[in-house]
């Protein structure tokens, strides 16, 4: 801004007419590190998110200097969406906003977003990417990643219970029976659990979990409807009672939130720890440290197939363009241009740990050297989700993790418990389909 106040004054100075940039707004979560990163202009200086998408809009800023400028407005993450709603009702919408693809359905439904056919090379997209874009014909969002579940390794620990390969990789399990078997060797040897588990106030950990050991065995969790979900199927009985198995039998750990399980995996107190591909560069920077549980001895690998398929749970993160009437045709082709610069910078974005929504950059030769990058590159095609038209899926996913929760922690029936989270869970999508009028 003072440099924009500066240049303005010395063209009053001189008497030269300059033509102001067009501003346009980007609203994001990431937090904020411009103390840090605000005149950084090389994405490959940094890795964390908000450093990333920070240096990458200076760029943006200096390569377009004089004709675009973006002004990035930073919300808390957990206040994002209240608050993007609550900017919606009263008309203050920025030009470019970030989102999940999770929750862009319910923006969808109520035609809220610009389409984007044909500004963007959806051909290039990942199939997970791609899937969690389109609705009803059309593409909605700049995909700009898929993040998902991978297994977290401690290589020390598998190394003593006998479960790496003669190249030093983790030996994975194939089927259900295998991983109990693994698990419990695991146990033997080590005196400690073979899974790290996010048991505490984070039910998103067991929704997520099921979700990817239902595909894996073809079922569905909306099978006949985007309005009904089925919990009552073989397919979700038996992913449940295999993670009830798991911790019944002391194989993984127990009472820990997000940062105590993360804490624990680094200080050596289990083998796997199934967790996002956002923990990619932090884990990397704990394992080229030395003296610790991780020195040199981690990897991360995609969660294994352990069914008829493989699948895993996955997200993306998506800028969209809100419909405004207010908004000029400058400011539409300029907030056009930056997503255009978003996507051809994916690569600089993957440093984070989350994987590319472009196939030609998973491909590609600078992706793959990045660490432990070339195995995970199949994520982006076996990530799933719900499918995009089912509506409050933040929710959905939270009672879905509640209810398996109540059955794996705390000891309760499993028939009844799923029989009562599917009513819970239908009655929120019936609420949701009389307000939208379906």
């Amino acid at each position: 801004m003072k440099r924009r106040l500066i240049a303005f004054a010395a063209a009053l100075l001189t008497g030269v007419a300059t033509a102001a940039p067009v501003e346009i707004t980007l609203a994001r979560f990431f937090g904020s590190c411009d103390a840090e990163f605000g005149h950084v202009t090389d994405p490959s200086q940094v890795s964390s998110e908000c450093g990333i998408v920070t240096v990458l809009t200076n760029k943006f800023n200096a390569q377009n200097a004089g004709r675009i400028h973006v002004d990035t407005q930073v919300v808390e993450h957990s206040a994002f969406y209240p608050q993007l709603g609550a900017r919606i009702v009263g008309g203050d919408l920025p030009t470019i906003s970030i989102m999940h693809s999770s929750v862009l359905g319910d923006f969808a439904k109520r035609d809220l977003l610009q389409p984007l056919d044909g500004a963007l090379n959806a051909a290039d997209f990942t199939p997970h990417a791609r899937h969690g874009v389109s609705f009803n014909g059309h593409l909605l969002a700049l995909p700009y990643d898929s993040h998902a579940m991978l297994w977290h390794v401690n290589l020390g620990l598998m190394k003593q219970a006998g479960l790496v390969d003669a190249a030093g990789h983790a030996k994975l399990p194939t089927s259900p029976q295998e991983l109990l078997e693994q698990a419990r060797a695991f146990k033997r040897a080590t005196g400690k659990p073979y899974f790290v588990w996010l048991t505490l106030n984070d039910p998103s950990f067991f929704a997520r979990s099921i979700l990817g050991l239902v595909h894996q065995q073809r079922g569905r969790l909306f099978p006949k409807s985007d309005l009904a979900i089925d919990l009552g199927t073989p397919e979700v009985k038996t992913a449940v009672e295999l993670m009830r198995t798991l911790y019944a039998e002391g194989l993984s750990t127990r009472h820990m939130d997000y940062s105590a399980a993360l804490q624990a995996f680094m200080a050596g107190a289990g083998g796997v720890m199934p967790n996002g591909t956002w923990l990619l560069g932090q884990l990397n920077d704990r394992a080229a440290q030395a003296g610790n549980p991780l020195s040199h001895a981690y990897e991360a690998l995609p969660e294994p197939q352990l069914y008829v398929q493989p699948a895993t749970w996955a997200d993306s993160h998506v800028w969209v363009m809100l419909r405004n009437p207010k908004q000029t045709a400058a400011e539409r082709a300029a907030g056009l241009a930056f997503l255009r610069f978003l996507n051809d910078e994916s690569l600089a974005w993957a440093r984070t740990g989350q994987l590319p929504a472009r196939q030609s950059a998973v491909d590609s030769a600078a992706f793959k050297a990045l660490p432990m990058r070339a195995s995970l590159g199949p994520v982006a095609q076996i990530g799933t989700g719900l499918p995009t038209t089912v509506a409050r899926q933040s929710r959905v996913m939270g009672l879905l993790g509640e209810t398996v929760s109540a059955i794996v922690v705390s000891g309760e029936p499993l028939e009844a418990t799923l029989a009562k989270g599917q009513q819970r869970i239908n009655r929120l999508l019936e609420r949701e389909a009389r307000f939208l009028g379906r």
